[in-house]
């Protein structure tokens, strides 16, 4: 009960003290920095937006179109556990465990 009464009155000391100091040290803000802010963030959220589409088309032709079929209709046998032997066959088990198809 002590710990109880004690915790609460120092979360009420913290959010005293913290709330105040935010409005009484407050400047305030430049509108047109703080647009330009803004507007740099959406700019790159949109890039980054962009460029995803981007790769995943760019990729998904890719494999449609460049992908030789015998790594597409690769079927992993008993042994999938076992590490591959060459790196032709470590390719091939890495597409076929993740179904890059």
């Amino acid at each position: 009960m002590k710990n109880k009464k004690f915790y609460i009155s120092f979360i009420a000391i913290l959010v005293v003290l913290l709330c105040t100091t935010n409005f009484a040290f407050a400047k305030p803000i430049a509108s047109a920095a703080f647009k330009t802010g803004i507007v740099k963030l959406s700019l790159a959220m949109l890039g980054v937006f962009v460029f995803t589409i981007i790769m995943t088309v760019g990729l998904s032709l890719y494999n449609r179109f460049f992908v030789p079929n015998e790594i597409k209709n690769y079927k992993l046998g008993k042994h999938s556990l076992r590490g591959p032997s060459d790196k032709d066959e470590a390719i091939i088990m890495y597409l076929t465990k993740n179904k890059l198809r």
